[in-house]
């Protein structure tokens, strides 16, 4: 009977609404996924920079934006994105990325909602936003329910066909066998998760299987465990040839799923129950077979993951980071800018705004560094490390500058005034340094990508201006932080030659174009190469015009940025 049964299937209608809804599934989830993200627009980053300052603030953010956007994957690339730039440290990375797995879990609770019937209109309310209506905004929120549609469009489609799967002896045979052997569930559920790259997706197809009451609840719950093992891949591919935070966020990522997945795999049996009693408390009678119970379990996984290692943060931290070091990479403590400061003692104040001038000046400086090894020692590593260098310094500017606009508005004696201006004139020339030196980037990577080599002679008279400013670096610093005016001067007459070098080098280039013999191949970027570290050299006078300056005059109308 059953033969004539597995005959009698239609194995490509069947595999055909399987693929396809899953298909659909997935183009909904992005859909809804994108579009939400775009109706945030670059606010998300700001929300998760201004709220995410406790460990414990970024496990709520982590859940209501995972929650919103639908995606623990988008939410742990902008948490990567936020570390690099130096706007979010390690462990409140930590908090957001544990509450993006309690958010992700919002996906399978609403799936377990009975609104198989309202598919269709949800499909045409969306799409009539989109087609009908002319408002951007209506049209990207039409995005958001067409997707949210076709989610669960793409989910019946599968369920429809997986139903008659259940009804062969063999499938229901092999469904009913991982109630005995659960690690074979936890593979299942990792390797699925893996290859469609979607838990959302994988527990939909199970909440599915479930509700056919061919799937035992703890073969179920066996898979969930391996569906939140399957979802680190994706932060693990996001992370490949990323910088040391990228791949220790994507480490926490895995550590956090990993040891959940391992506990409550020990502890299937007492876990199981506890899930059993948990949704006949809510559910009732039919929680066997009810599409909430996997949700349940999904939910109950995280949180409780969670709680036990919410109090271990700081060691995650330490692991993750003695695990992956950071090898050639710039890698910048934080200094926290304490408001507390800025009415109880403006002198601290001030003093807090120096450590942290510092901390820019040396990223600026090492971007230098790394633009020096990526040009004239080929070193390719050093192009990523410089461009987080940028990133860095443009964050960098800006904590620093609203912090010394905040302690401008206090009655400060005309000294402290002078301090303050100096210091936001410090940190605009930094930040133009910062942009200088992305700019030679930019230059050297295309002049690279059309193999351009520089002639002798261009090597030559480049590392001879690359040696003077890297001692305008190290004596501008000194000068600045110790107040030494000796020094400021060196700098000041420093850049005199370098201006003096540059024309000259112009002219030697274009004497070297005019010349037959001498086969120039980069003559459209060696010029722009020397306009760039002549600018440098210039905000680099800046500032030790800024360590002799003793007018507040000069500075006042510094204290608003335009």
């Amino acid at each position: 009977m059953s033969v004539l049964f597995f005959l009698a299937i239609d194995w490509v209608d069947i595999t055909f609404a399987v693929v396809g809804g899953l298909g659909i599934f997935l183009y909904g989830m992005s859909l809804m996924s994108d579009s939400l993200k775009k109706l945030a627009g670059n606010k998300l980053k700001l929300f998760l920079e201004k709220t995410t300052n406790t460990p414990l603030k970024g496990i709520f953010v982590g859940i209501l934006l995972t929650a919103l956007i639908q995606s623990s994957s988008a939410t742990s690339a902008l948490v990567v994105g936020l570390v690099r730039a130096g706007l979010m440290t390690l462990p409140q990375a930590v908090g957001v990325i544990f509450g993006a797995n309690l958010g992700t879990t919002f996906t399978s609770v609403i799936i377990s909602l009975n609104i198989d019937k309202y598919i269709f209109p949800i499909i045409f309310i969306g799409s009539f936003m989109i087609f009908f209506i002319k408002k951007r905004k209506i049209q990207t929120l039409g995005r958001v329910i067409l997707g949210f549609g076709l989610l669960f469009f793409g989910l019946e489609t599968m369920g429809d066909a997986l139903k008659k799967l259940v009804e062969l002896d063999a499938f229901r045979t092999m469904l009913l066998s991982v109630e005995d052997r659960p690690i074979i569930g936890v593979l299942v559920g990792a390797v699925t998760t893996a290859i469609i790259q979607s838990s959302s997706a994988t527990i939909g197809i199970l909440q599915q299987l479930f509700s056919t009451g061919a799937v035992p609840l703890i073969g179920a719950i066996a898979i969930v465990l391996g569906d939140n093992i399957g979802t680190t891949v994706t932060s693990i591919f996001a992370s490949v040839g990323g910088t040391s935070s990228a791949k220790r966020t994507a480490l926490v990522h895995v550590m956090f799923n990993l040891f959940g997945t391992v506990l409550f795999l020990i502890l299937l049996k007492p876990y199981s129950n506890l899930v059993a009693w948990m949704a006949s408390s809510v559910i009732g009678d039919g929680y066997l077979t009810n599409k909430l119970t996997i949700s349940i379990s999904h939910v109950l996984f995280n949180l409780m993951t969670i709680f036990i290692l919410f109090f271990f943060i700081k060691h995650i931290v330490w692991l993750v980071t003695k695990l992956i070091p950071s090898k050639g990479e710039l890698d910048i403590e934080e200094v926290v800018l304490d408001k507390l400061l800025l009415k109880e003692s403006p002198d601290l104040a001030i003093e807090n705004s120096l450590v942290a001038i510092k901390n820019m000046s040396n990223c600026a400086f090492g971007m230098y560094e790394f633009i020096y090894s990526y040009a004239m020692e080929n070193d390719d590593k050093s192009y990523e490390i410089g461009l987080q260098c940028e990133e860095l310094i443009d964050s960098m500017e800006d904590k620093i500058h609203n912090y010394l606009v905040e302690i401008g508005s206090n009655d400060l004696s005309s000294s402290q005034m002078q301090m303050v201006a100096k210091n936001i004139d410090t940190i605009s020339d930094y930040e133009r340094i910062g942009d200088h030196i992305d700019n030679l980037f930019e230059l050297f990577f295309e002049r690279k990508e059309k193999k351009l080599i520089f002639n002798d002679f261009e090597c030559q008279e480049m590392n001879q201006l690359f040696k003077l400013i890297r001692e305008s670096f190290e004596e501008a610093y000194r000068a600045y932080f110790n107040n030494d005016k000796d020094l400021a001067n060196q700098v000041i007459k420093r850049e005199k030659e370098v201006d003096r070098l540059v024309k000259e080098f112009r002219i030697n280039h274009i004497n070297r174009i005019n010349d037959p013999k001498i086969k120039d191949s980069s003559s459209g970027y060696y010029v722009d190469i020397l306009s760039n570290l002549e600018r440098i050299a210039d905000h680099l006078e800046n500032i030790a015009l800024n360590t002799i300056n003793e007018s507040f005059a000069y500075h006042k109308n510094n204290l608003i940025k335009d």
